[in-house]
């Protein structure tokens, strides 16, 4: 079994991009599948976050090609003025977004489709068509985001036949954000347009949800029996070594993003109740309407906003704690949102606190593996209550049921639904 997969992250990018295929292929590679990564040059390309620790998670059989690329964050740089790389859901930005930042996102929204790194491309098609005829690899997966990366897979499809897979992390046009871009009408019908042919062209389309397959399914991938529901998962092997020894002070830890569409000032009123000193962690990458909401919390919450950390001390930071924090942005496609932090916080072993939609996967599953409870943002007593409980008792989670989740049981679903 030859597999080719294209995915812009890849070590040392770090944060939640990077998780999944380079998890994946890794078990994938004990299956005896043999992998071949094409992605990009590791210094041409603008990754948000970097973490070399993530080296250690590449299998040795595994083959990487790496390639140059055409983006122009050059440009963006010198409109914004910002040497940063944006974090997905604008998490980075500040309270109040000022017009140069607008018509960047404008720019960004309506001359860069279907992203800004579509230069990346042309050498990552010619890397894989180098590979194609070299090493005969047939079976291909696309990940996106960036959803520039489907119209990869488009090619070498009508190009070679091979079979391709198109895995999306995250929806296209229904992703939270996206009318963040101020897309015009026109914009909207053209990138709708791409999207449902990478839908209906793909021989088999990999989602993270079942709420998100159902998405896909309307919006043209058909026959439906082609999508395949592969959720994020968690490497046991990352939690091995670790101290699980809970702090003296009560802790809570949230790690991920944080933007304006996760109204977090109700969990701030709910911390305020309490009677007890918390340690609230934040890890991760916010925007300042958010970091103003966390800042309201009274004297006994001791707050730490903490910027990203490698992986590797995450998972320490992650079982050294009483309670995952677990926050989905307060949208509709949020039903579907099941991130990778929901399945680390798994292996970490704490019990989990979820805000957000009470009916969506992510709530189902929390539910399925008795892994914790989710209420909605304004359940402000729900939410006292249910830290009151776990500072007379915190039990760690049953590993027998969230076994499921890990990330070697994944990779042989990946097998069966691109090779079966």
């Amino acid at each position: 079994m030859k597999l080719g997969i294209i995915t812009y992250y890849w070590p040392p990018a770090g944060g939640p991009g990077v998780q999944r295929w380079l998890k994946l292929s890794k078990y994938l590679e004990r299956e005896g599948v043999e992998i071949f990564i094409v992605t990009i040059d590791a210094d041409k390309a603008t990754y948000p976050l970097r973490d070399k620790g993530l080296y250690a998670d590449v299998a040795e059989g595994i083959t990487v090609i790496r390639t140059g690329t055409n983006e122009k964050f050059g440009a963006y740089k010198k409109v914004t003025g910002k040497k940063q790389v944006p974090f997905s859901g604008f998490s980075g930005e500040d309270a109040q977004v000022g017009l140069v930042q607008k018509i960047a996102r404008f720019i960004r929204g309506n001359f860069f489709v279907p992203d800004a790194r579509k230069g990346w491309n042309i050498h990552a098609y010619r890397a894989v068509a180098k590979v194609i005829k070299e090493h005969d690899v047939q079976h291909w997966i696309t990940t996106s985001p960036p959803h520039s990366t489907q119209l990869i897979g488009l090619r070498i499809k009508k190009n070679f036949g091979v079979n391709w897979t198109a895995d999306f992390r995250d929806p296209w046009t229904d992703i939270y954000y996206y009318r963040k871009f101020y897309p015009t009408a026109l914009t909207r019908i053209y990138e709708r347009a791409l999207e449902r042919k990478v839908f209906a062209s793909c021989d088999q389309l990999i989602s993270v949800s079942p709420a998100w397959s159902q998405l896909y399914a309307t919006k043209g991938a058909q026959p439906a029996t082609k999508i395949h529901t592969i959720t994020n998962g968690f490497d046991q092997e990352d939690f091995v070594g670790h101290d699980s020894v809970r702090p003296q002070e009560f802790t809570i830890t949230y790690a991920g993003t944080l933007a304006a569409q996760y109204p977090v000032e109700d969990f701030i009123k709910a911390l305020n109740q309490l009677e007890f000193r918390i340690n609230l962690k934040v890890i991760g990458s916010w925007d300042g309407l958010s970091k103003e909401r966390l800042e309201k919390c009274n004297a006994h919450i001791q707050l730490e906003c903490i910027e990203y950390v490698p992986k590797k001390k995450l998972n320490s930071i992650m079982m050294s704690s009483h309670i995952s924090l677990f926050l989905l942005p307060e949208v509709e496609s949020a039903k579907g949102h099941v991130p990778g932090k929901l399945f680390d916080y798994m292996g970490a072993g704490n019990p989990i606190l979820g805000l957000g939609p009470i009916s969506g996967d992510a709530s189902e599953i929390i539910r399925s593996v008795k892994a914790g409870e989710v209420f909605s943002y304004e359940n402000t007593q729900g939410i006292v209550d249910f830290i009151k409980s776990h500072k007379e008792n915190c039990p760690h989670l049953d590993p027998t049921l969230t076994q499921n989740y890990e990330r070697s049981l994944q990779a042989k679903a990946v097998v069966k639904a691109v090779f079966e």
